[in-house]
């Protein structure tokens, strides 16, 4: 269950990753759009498509490391608690895509619309695998404060029946031997 949990927290924080860099570069693409709205030179909007290239880039590498997390999902030792994730990062996938390809077609208004999908898409799978991952720590808290007042219970029965079985004879204590006149004898001889 420690190796589930920390699967599931290294999920959350590649999805909380992968929105951030496709906020990023959702940023980027609207201010880049602006600016070649607004372009009124060649050598201008020459330079803006260079920048809108490199953001195509930004965008296929995050549409690889989407694919990385997808093929970590499939993987068999992934619990079915991660089931929904699979479904939804396949969804996210697809506008991170949509969204790669759109720039490679000079479609920034298509690319920005798929990658807001996508950006929402991550941070919602984010905050269901952090939802998911706090009721399962919930449940396991549950179960252990169970278990403990189960041991106790046992522990009092145990000890109840060592009782039961022990002789009914008192043990002499330290000083029963000594009557009150030897203590006070003691004490005379003391001073």
């Amino acid at each position: 269950q420690e190796q589930e949990a920390q699967e599931v927290r290294q999920a959350v924080n590649r999805l909380k990753e992968l929105a951030r860099r496709q906020e990023d570069i959702n940023k980027e693409l609207q201010k880049l759009q602006s600016e070649l709205q607004a372009a009124e030179t060649p050598e201008k909007k020459q330079e803006i498509e260079e920048q809108l290239k490199r953001l195509r880039d930004a965008q296929e590498e995050l549409l690889r490391d989407t694919d990385e997390l997808s093929e970590r999902l499939n993987e068999p030792s992934q619990q079915e608690a991660l089931e929904s994730a699979r479904e939804q990062i396949e969804q996210a996938r697809e506008n991170v895509k949509n969204a790669t390809e759109s720039l490679a077609r000079n479609e920034p208004n298509e690319a920005l619309s798929a990658g807001t999908r996508a950006e929402q898409q991550f941070e919602q799978m984010r905050d269901e695998l952090r939802q998911q991952s706090a009721n399962q720590f919930s449940q396991q808290m549950k179960e252990m404060v169970q278990q403990a007042q189960d041991l106790s219970e046992q522990q009092k029965e145990i000890s109840q029946k060592v009782q039961q079985s022990e002789p009914e004879t008192e043990t002499p204590g330290l000083r029963a031997e000594n009557s009150t006149e030897n203590l006070a004898q003691e004490f005379k001889d003391q001073a």
